[in-house]
């Protein structure tokens, strides 16, 4: 942790700091304290910066939490169990608890828009 060269951004004029790798809880609450202008802290699951809550990161004074990796940790395991899934039973089915419903892809994926664009611009 280097809180004197995060303090030099700050007499730089730096908008937001971020502190890399905070390795414990103790530092985390002191960063807040240290330097005079909004922090952000990035938590990874599995790195080196204790998993906090969002609620006691903005308790202690931190303006911005980023949960890096957690949506894609989280899609990792998804594609992890649909294809063990897939791989033990030979199929896989609409199940709600190992895939989103087939109407929930074509929601993300804002397919009425794309279909929107065919029938516009689709050669007759």
């Amino acid at each position: 942790m280097r809180p004197s060269r995060a303090q030099a951004f700050v007499e730089a004029g730096a908008d937001i700091l971020f502190v890399e790798a905070v390795e414990t809880p103790e530092q985390i609450a002191s960063l807040p304290k240290l330097l005079n202008a909004p922090q952000l802290i990035n938590i990874v699951i599995g790195g080196k910066t204790p998993v906090t809550s969002r609620d006691e990161l903005a308790r202690l004074g931190f303006s911005l939490v980023l949960y890096a990796n957690a949506a894609l940790q989280g899609a990792v395991r998804g594609m992890q169990t649909a294809l063990s899934s897939l791989k033990q039973q030979g199929r896989l089915d609409e199940d709600p608890a190992v895939v989103v419903p087939f109407a929930e892809r074509q929601r993300l994926v804002n397919k009425p828009f794309y279909d929107e664009l065919d029938r516009k611009y689709a050669a007759d």
